[in-house]
């Protein structure tokens, strides 16, 4: 099983996406080699790195493969995917 599967199939919290931005923004922080959070941040978003984006992203491609899948099971709760589908392109949009 690779990783991008297992991925999707865990639930990805608040707490989880700040921890995993702690160790993004530590990174930078030591790739750059700045102790300021504020310049960690700029370079994560301009290298389009944002937990927060990537876990939109990927949430919403493995929700357009479910609701497009030919499997019963995904046609039956279709309608939640849609729901979430809209959710999430608001609050990518905004």
């Amino acid at each position: 099983m690779s990783n991008k599967v297992s991925k999707e199939a865990c639930p990805v919290n608040k707490s989880v996406i700040k921890s995993l931005e702690f160790v993004i923004n530590n990174a930078f922080r030591k790739i750059f080699a700045t102790k300021s959070c504020n310049i960690a941040n700029e370079c994560i978003l301009m290298f389009n790195c944002s937990v927060y984006d990537m876990v939109l992203r990927r949430k919403s491609k493995f929700l357009n493969k479910l609701e497009h899948s030919e499997n019963t099971l995904c046609k039956m709760f279709q309608n939640n995917m849609q729901v979430e589908l809209s959710e999430l392109s608001e609050l990518y949009c905004t």
